[in-house]
């Protein structure tokens, strides 16, 4: 049994497809805030020289923190630039060590690419991750047991940044911004493809939400909210 989403350039839409009401309350798509303006601002595929230190000089500008979805290769590879980011107040999550579809592993192949992205943040930073985040949002029953037995919550998204229907920042930025909401989880990216449009469109993001008196907080701060986390099977939200 799968739950995937069909995606185009990874985040060019958000469906969730919902087959087992059963295991929902392991996902975590936004919070409830109980009315407080609070948002959180995450990045995938990183650490990547081309554009997280760009954007790790963004977020200082505006006196904001995010959450770090990293891959376990690229934390190796560029060690510097994730000490940076903790350095900074950001965290840093696991997105596993390279990549993969996993909903094609077996639960062997599925724990070593946790367990070993996990050991490079920690080699790295010296912390332990606690939120999981499965790459290009796809998992299967065995991801989601995976996770819980490695002591992880995995947290998807409300809504992306990038999409293909957004064909400048402007409009990226917008598109995020017209749905924003208390408790949202805004999924940016900052690694493997071209992101030079998320690089520009941040600052718009970042500004217009500011203006609207939202702040940005970490995952984990988010998810210590009163009311906690909204799980799949109570808030399933179309993105186009």
């Amino acid at each position: 049994m799968q739950y995937t989403s069909q995606e185009d350039s990874e985040t060019a839409k958000t469906v969730f497809v919902v087959q087992n009401i059963f295991v929902h309350d392991k996902l975590i798509t936004r919070v409830d805030t109980d009315g407080k303006k609070l948002i959180a601002l995450t990045f995938d595929d990183g650490p990547d020289p081309r554009y997280t230190p760009d954007i790790l000089d963004i977020l200082k500008e505006y006196e904001i923190k995010a959450t770090f979805f990293v891959v376990g290769e690229s934390v190796l590879r560029y060690p510097d630039i994730v000490r940076r980011a903790l350095w900074e107040g950001h965290e840093i999550e696991n997105h596993t060590f390279t990549h993969p579809d996993l909903t094609r592993d077996n639960l062997v192949t599925i724990d070593e690419e946790m367990l070993k992205c996990e050991w490079a943040i920690e080699e790295v930073v010296g912390q332990r991750p606690q939120y999981f985040r499965p790459p290009r949002k796809l998992y299967n029953r065995q991801v989601l047991d995976a996770a819980q037995l490695n002591g992880y919550q995995i947290a998807l998204w409300t809504i992306g940044l990038e999409n293909r229907r957004a064909k400048t920042p402007a409009e990226a930025a917008w598109r995020v911004i017209r749905h924003a909401r208390p408790g949202m989880i805004i999924l940016a990216h900052d690694g493997r493809l071209d992101r030079s449009q998320t690089v520009k469109a941040l600052p718009l993001l970042i500004q217009d939400l500011k203006d609207r008196g939202y702040q940005f907080v970490t995952l984990g701060e988010l998810t210590q909210s009163p009311s906690g986390p909204v799980n799949l099977n109570f808030d399933i939200s179309y993105y186009w």
